[in-house]
């Protein structure tokens, strides 16, 4: 009787884990379905040139300095099957969702103990969160990485047995290939257990086996950092041409550290602390606030949800305390916090669930009303290209958020038949004396569609500088591509100087005259 109740304890979380998995994916389908033909997200026009492009590593150091195991899944389908760029990431995008909404199931189910029924509620409620939502939507490799790293920390339990570490040793490796961010999250986490355990003097000898099982893939990662601060200097044939305009005000050599107050690229760049301050609060209040109280009353000690929780939380408001000296890209840290603050709000729901009468629990209906806001605006995420195509009014249309919210493929969905028309036209019409203007925005789809003999001159925000980067390389014809008419995208007006060529709806080809 014991075996049969154990057996069917594990029918029903295998099932929980498959349903979970479905679940994520039919999700994350549906804005691929409703923009088709088009992609979704900012980056996934960048993958899509890495996939055409066809390399995994530019040179043997990438292998430890850059996270190439996206790269290495998706390459090869194009290069030896022939699948097009964007059909490869409309159907791998829902498929690294199923892998995270599964993983967020298997931790609950391996690492917190909760049973079938708790850890799909907390899968289901994490794949329709707009944070969630915004990382898969096209950050496929931080997807990737987060997605292994779920399946990887359970297995810390899984340590007394030569197979658990070999299992562990393998999922570690993977997730250091898979994502930087996932990679720190997992060594923050597995040094601080360690050293946690080492001071109480409580199983030192396991933690011992997690440092070994963990070595490997902290050594190709430490070897990866020492390669980006000390680079071995190579020289990869590209027909990009930087005007120079971009400013990361990295500190010093040290790359993952940023100085807010100088920054300026296309996402970052503050006007003045309190600029800084207004965007973080309002994308904290935007991710999190319709379930905060939830997270609040959910809370629970955890080794590894503490050090992860404490991790994401310095990553995302360390810019408040140190604006000139905090960690790269907090606006990504805030919102990986959807990790953890998912495990918490799940656990918050089944206690007042269960027990709405226990001291500090809410009431089911303000219960279901938080899941019910939550759902709600996850919802409207999802329907972004429908209304962008439309009513033109969504959470893209929200300042200043939308600036961190992915949503279109750089441009209006609208645009992007006449973005493709455009680089079709200046591919068949430019010769080798002529050269492209391209802001950031519009980089990878020149990299999609013009052949490699044609040059881009790539910059974010100086229309003059690279106008001046051209003429200083020799060209004589020098393109451009924008909006025949202000969208209020990107900031930029067409400069004077530059007459228009050629229109493919609300997207022009200018060509610049010397005065």
């Amino acid at each position: 009787m014991v075996l049969k109740a154990a057996l069917g304890h594990c029918s029903a979380n295998f099932k929980g884990l498959f349903l979970s998995a479905f679940v994520g994916f039919l999700i994350r389908l549906i804005p691929e379905l409703l923009a088709f033909p088009h992609p979704i997200g900012f980056d996934t026009i960048d993958y899509a040139a890495v996939i055409k492009g066809g390399v995994i590593w530019p040179h043997w150091s990438s292998f430890f300095t850059s996270t190439w195991l996206f790269n290495a899944l998706t390459v090869p389908l194009h290069a030896l099957f022939g699948f097009e760029p964007f059909a490869i990431l409309k159907t791998v995008g829902p498929l690294l969702f199923a892998l995270n909404t599964a993983g967020v199931y298997w931790f609950s189910w391996k690492l917190l103990g909760w049973d079938h029924r708790q850890s799909l509620l907390a899968s289901i409620f994490f794949s329709v969160q707009i944070a969630s939502l915004r990382i898969s939507w096209d950050l496929m490799r931080n997807t990737l990485g987060l997605g292994l790293l779920l399946f990887t920390l359970p297995l810390i339990k899984w340590l007394n047995s030569k197979w658990g570490i070999a299992c562990f040793s393998m999922l570690s490796l993977l997730t250091v290939f898979a994502h930087e961010y996932a990679a720190v999250t997992l060594f923050f986490i597995v040094l601080g257990i360690s050293l946690w355990s080492k001071l109480k003097g409580a199983g030192w000898v396991g933690w011992k086996r997690l440092l070994a099982a963990v070595a490997p893939a902290l050594a190709i990662f430490l070897i990866g950092v020492y390669l980006r601060l000390y680079p071995i200097r190579y020289r990869v044939e590209t027909n990009v041409v930087a005007a120079g305009d971009v400013i990361t005000a990295s500190v010093g050599r040290l790359f993952f550290l940023t100085n807010y107050l100088a920054v300026k690229t296309s996402v970052d760049w503050y006007a003045s602390y309190f600029d800084l301050a207004s965007s973080v609060a309002a994308l904290f209040v935007v991710l999190y606030l319709s379930y905060i109280f939830l997270v609040w009353r959910g809370f629970f000690k955890n080794h590894v949800l503490d050090l992860w929780t404490i991790l994401l939380l310095v990553g995302s408001f360390s810019c408040l305390i140190v604006p000139f000296c905090a960690l790269q890209y907090w606006h990504r840290w805030m919102f990986m916090l959807v990790y953890p603050f998912t495990f918490y709000a799940a656990n918050g729901f089944m206690q007042c669930w269960r027990g709405a009468s226990i001291h500090g629990c809410f009431s089911r209906r303000k219960v279901s009303a938080m899941f019910t806001a939550t759902f709600l605006l996850g919802a409207l995420y999802l329907a972004t290209p429908v209304l962008m195509s439309t009513v033109n009014v969504g959470l893209f249309s929200l300042n200043p958020v939308n600036r961190y919210i992915s949503f279109a493929p750089t441009v209006p969905y609208q645009d992007v038949e006449g973005v493709e028309e455009a680089m079709r036209w200046l591919d068949a019409s430019m010769n080798e004396n002529d050269c492209v203007l391209l802001q950031h925005a519009f980089l990878f789809w020149g990299q999609l569609y013009l052949n490699r003999s044609h040059t881009i001159v790539h910059f974010v925000s100086d229309v003059d500088i690279a106008v001046e980067t051209a003429y200083k390389h020799g060209y004589s014809g020098v393109f451009f591509v924008w909006w025949n008419e202000p969208i209020g995208w990107y900031g930029l007006n067409v400069p004077e100087g530059f007459i228009r060529v050629e229109d493919f709806g609300r997207i022009s080809i200018y060509k610049h005259v010397k005065i």
